[in-house]
């Protein structure tokens, strides 16, 4: 018998790996999952999507996921579990759908769902914590299984987040020449990273609220019956009330935060938009279009934040479930300009699949031995291996 450290080192040195990605954001809508084909080693590594898929959550769980607040010990246990089952099936669903087999897999990567980041919170002890139990993925699937990337990252003096700017480096790596490009991620939480010719020139932040706040807001305008404000269709038919904008702005120390920062739904989800519906004066309407632009303006505010950490951006590359919202999209490109927004899907990523594929590269560089982290992003002591190993 094979001893299973021998196994995984074997398949950490072939020429060409099969990784799973698997993903699932503070909006809780699905299990994102990317089966790639990651080749090289080192500074020469590509990863190519063999197959994306979007699992979508058993409504109880999701439900439990949102309503976090009345979980007691054993709830989050439970859902600790439940969450690890959802991502086993939806990882075996996405590798039959390539063709493949679980035995074809070298190693899944899953980030989890995140319950709870301090966010920079006043007071908060740096803490994070991710459902989504990796030891059952790993014997459901017969896969090993790298999990739980935030916490070593915090264990080591970071914030635990952003941690994709290191394979955003892999995905995004430019052959245009010397434009320094940064990527946007508009998932729940709004996040940039920043990329250069010199890998180690590369950083990133959380610039502030995406997709949670305006999911929420999207939920309590329609009573439950929608998910998110589909093609921005609220948004476009309100107006953007400046005033009251402008001192909500004022009144947030967060995006005006120099980095390393990060923040999560602590701080953007159901009690900030609890907070802008009690302050709010006008239409339902007006609100959406009005949150819409605190997003693009946040965004514009950690591009200028980038230009005073090195040479100005020359291009902004938007990936996440936010570039399907055409009024954010309009937003971001109005208050960023005239630098020029592209989707990643113009430059060989599936704007979809990016997080899922950041996680599957994540857990690639964990097994081959290579620190999946960047200190001067989290602001951690010094590099480490991320994540916690489950066998199969």
């Amino acid at each position: 018998m094979i001893h299973p450290m021998a196994d995984l080192l074997e398949r950490a040195r072939k020429p060409d790996r099969i990784v799973v990605g698997l993903m699932s954001g503070t909006s809780a809508d699905s299990i994102d999952v990317a089966v790639c084909r990651i080749s090289g080693q080192g500074g020469a590594v590509e990863v190519r999507l063999l197959e994306y898929r979007e699992h979508p959550h058993d409504p109880e769980v999701r439900r439990r996921v949102i309503d976090l607040a009345g979980l007691d010990v054993r709830g989050v246990a439970e859902l600790h579990a439940r969450i690890g089952e959802a991502f086993a099936e939806a990882a075996l669903e996405a590798i039959a759908a390539a063709g493949l087999s679980a035995a074809d897999v070298d190693v899944i990567g899953s980030h989890g769902q995140t319950i709870y980041h301090h966010s920079g919170i006043a007071g908060a002890i740096r803490a994070t914590l991710q459902l989504g139990d990796g030891d059952r993925i790993a014997v459901r699937t017969g896969c090993f299984v790298v999990s739980d990337f935030r916490a070593r990252d915090v264990a080591a003096g970071g914030e635990g987040a952003p941690l994709s700017p290191i394979a955003d480096a892999v995905l995004f790596r430019s052959s245009e020449g010397s434009r320094r490009r940064a990527i946007l991620n508009l998932g729940g939480i709004a996040n940039l990273t920043v990329l250069g010719e010199d890998p180690s020139r590369t950083f990133g932040f959380d610039t502030g609220p995406a997709n949670a706040p305006l999911d929420r807001l999207a939920r309590r305008i329609s009573g439950g019956s929608l998910d998110c404000d589909r093609d921005g269709q609220i948004a476009r038919s309100g107006r953007v009330d400046e005033r009251w904008l402008e001192k909500r702005l004022a009144r947030d120390p967060f995006p005006h935060r120099m980095p390393p920062k990060s923040t999560g739904f602590e701080m953007y989800g159901d009690a900030f938009v609890d907070g802008l519906a009690a302050d709010w004066g006008g239409t339902q309407a007006d609100l959406m279009a009005t949150l819409v632009e605190l997003v693009a303006r946040t965004v514009a505010i950690g591009v200028g934040q980038c230009a005073q950490k090195g040479a100005p951006v020359d291009e902004l590359i938007a990936a996440g479930g936010g570039v399907r919202n055409p009024a954010l999209m309009e937003r971001i490109a109005e208050a960023v300009g005239p630098i020029p927004v592209r989707r990643s899907d113009e430059v060989g990523v599936p704007s979809d699949a990016r997080e899922a594929m950041a996680f599957a590269a994540l857990a690639d560089m964990t097994v081959r031995g290579e620190p999946a982290m960047l200190p001067p992003v989290t602001g951690a002591r010094s590099p480490k291996l991320l994540g916690k190993l489950s066998f199969p």
